[in-house]
């Protein structure tokens, strides 16, 4: 059970991670769009993950801190493409 739940949190994991790739991409070539885009499917997997961690990370004990800390930095990146798609969304006006 603890390799599976592990799995699952790892599936999504991998998912975030080419999400904020995407947001990254898209920001670094003004593509404002597809940077909301980006950061939308990052929150909605995120939310996702977040669930699996609360209900069924205790039965891996030894995965579910270190997803917390995943979370909490996916939290912070989406803080700051946020920031960053305001600042170059100000500038374009």
């Amino acid at each position: 059970m603890m390799g599976a739940i592990t799995f699952i949190q790892f599936i999504h994991e991998e998912a975030i991670q080419s999400a904020s790739l995407g947001t990254f991409l898209a920001l670094r070539h003004n593509s404002y769009k597809g940077a909301s885009l980006g950061m939308q499917c990052t929150r909605e997997i995120l939310e996702n993950l977040k669930a699996v961690n609360e209900f069924a990370g205790i039965f891996a004990p030894y995965s579910h801190r270190c997803f917390e800390d995943f979370i909490k930095a996916t939290e912070r990146n989406l803080e700051i493409y946020n920031d960053i798609l305001t600042i170059k969304g100000k500038q374009k006006q």
